[in-house]
């Protein structure tokens, strides 16, 4: 399978296909908003954050920072539907159920979140990955500089697609600008900082969780 075949995408929880179906078949009812992005954030910070914690089986001072990011990641994503997407009027409702549509990857019956990236950066990660899990060294610094930039696609699809989709008057543009920028550090903190802190029996679980998540697009 070569590079531009491939997407990088999560599976999806029960809960969150159950709400996510419901919203698309009925996105003018608001009812279904909420509890579909609360179950999407849930799924995501697993994938993204949990998943590899769980991985490693990291403990101490790395996984209590890590863990301590993801906390204020969720509490700033969480607060931001709440307050802002979750009021989405009927139009914005469809833009949204729209972008969802396009994050949809359906593989048989399994149901995935894509994380949409440009072929160049799919065919990156998958040379820094595949070179590091075969044992190359002098690939470390590459890691994080791709694991830096999924950082920033996934803010870029996950984030900044959803809010493009609601109308925000000044203050609330505000608010938005604030709450990715905390998001966007706590994410490059556990990057940066958590994944150099582990030695390579600990960084190659962190990697195989990622190129897992590698499918056909």
């Amino acid at each position: 399978m070569n590079s531009a075949a491939m997407t990088l995408a999560f599976p999806v929880s029960d809960e969150l296909r159950l709400h996510l179906d419901a919203f698309l078949e009925a996105p003018g009812e608001q009812v279904h908003l909420v509890p579909l992005l609360d179950s999407f954030l849930s799924d995501l910070m697993a994938a993204f954050f949990d998943g590899p914690i769980q991985a490693v089986g990291a403990q101490g001072s790395v996984a209590t920072m890590v863990q301590g990011g993801v906390k204020v990641i969720s509490k700033a994503a969480r607060a931001l539907i709440r307050s802002l997407i979750g009021k989405a009027g009927p139009a914005e409702r469809e833009a949204l159920a729209d972008h969802f549509r396009t994050l949809a990857l359906v593989q048989g019956n399994e149901l995935r979140i894509r994380l949409p990236m440009s072929e160049a950066r799919t065919t990156e990660i998958q040379r820094v990955f595949t070179a590091y899990l075969s044992g190359a060294s002098g690939y470390s610094v590459q890691l994080v500089a791709v694991m830096r930039e999924l950082c920033d696609d996934a803010l870029a699809q996950y984030f900044d697609a959803l809010v493009a989709c609601v109308r925000l008057n000044a203050f609330s543009r505000g608010v938005v600008a604030t709450a990715r920028k905390t998001i966007q550090k706590a994410a490059y903190m556990a990057v940066e900082k958590g994944l150099p802190a582990l030695g390579r029996a600990h960084k190659e679980p962190v990697v195989r969780h990622f190129d897992g998540m590698l499918q056909p697009a």
